[in-house]
């Protein structure tokens, strides 16, 4: 079978546990010509490093699918993306904040994370991404029409995220989507920005058909990816609701499974 492009996520897929790439995925991809693409939550300078040092030169996809482009750094051209309404993030925000004050609530645009302070939450995803916050106060900084791609909350008891993740539902905010990626987070982003969206971008502009694609991921915000692509790949370690939707399963991400899975089938 002719494969033309591969998909994958990052965090507990392409990164092992210590956020870093293992070398045996690094050796395997730098050295394939098929088309490369990290489809992530995270922002795209947090995919900077993953794209430099496998090299990738096609478009990848940050935010769940908010926004596509090619390069790094400022040399990075957005070819699509998909923010939430300025006067949407702002509610939500306020609304958020006030009704759960004790989350840990942040956001994104293009080039810049936004905190208001460092708490439990803040100091999770530093050091899952190796980014730090600005800090600024949200009142202030949501008074100018700011491009809001995603607004990420983190949270370690399960019984607070299940009370919000029914709070968000029950406001009926039909221009976002609010998904699950891992155990604490919760990331609300414009409704359009799935996994799947901005592969079916990929697709379109570069003339692919969609059997002779595969995608690895590891959690829930993958599932919409798997139902689209021909192939689906689920890592061992993926939760077992993706594992269902699953074509195949490969190794861990520690031990290179995304890497290996290509090595046995090219």
């Amino acid at each position: 079978m002719v494969v033309k492009h591969f998909f994958s996520d990052m965090d507990s897929t392409l990164l092992g546990s210590d956020n870093g790439i293992p070398q045996h995925n690094i050796d395997i991809i730098k050295n394939i010509d098929i088309p490369f693409t990290l489809v992530s939550a995270r922002a795209p300078v947090e995919m900077d490093f993953a794209i430099d040092t496998l090299d990738l030169k096609r478009p990848q996809i940050g935010f769940n699918g908010g926004i596509i482009y090619e390069g790094t750094g400022n040399n990075r051209k957005v070819m699509q993306k998909k923010t939430i309404g300025f006067h949407v993030a702002k509610s939500l925000v306020e609304s958020v904040c006030k009704k759960f004050p004790d989350i840990s609530l942040s956001f994104y645009d293009e080039n810049h994370w936004y905190a208001e302070g460092i708490d439990n939450g803040i100091k999770l995803e530093s050091a899952i991404t190796g980014q730090t916050p600005t800090i600024v106060n949200f009142n202030n900084l949501l008074q100018g029409n700011l491009d809001v791609y995603k607004i990420m909350i983190v949270i370690f008891d399960e019984e607070t995220m299940q009370s919000l993740i029914q709070y968000l539902n029950n406001k009926g905010e039909e221009t976002v989507v609010i998904q699950r990626s891992g155990k604490n987070h919760l990331e609300i982003t414009n409704s359009q920005a799935i996994k799947a969206n901005g592969i079916k971008y990929v697709l379109a502009t570069e003339h692919i058909d969609v059997e002779s694609t595969y995608a690895f991921g590891d959690g829930h915000n993958d599932i919409p990816m798997f139902e689209l692509v021909g192939h689906p790949v689920a890592m061992d370690n993926a939760v077992a609701d993706l594992k269902r939707h699953a074509e195949f399963i490969t190794g861990n991400n520690d031990d290179g499974g995304v890497g290996e899975f290509i090595k046995n089938l090219v």
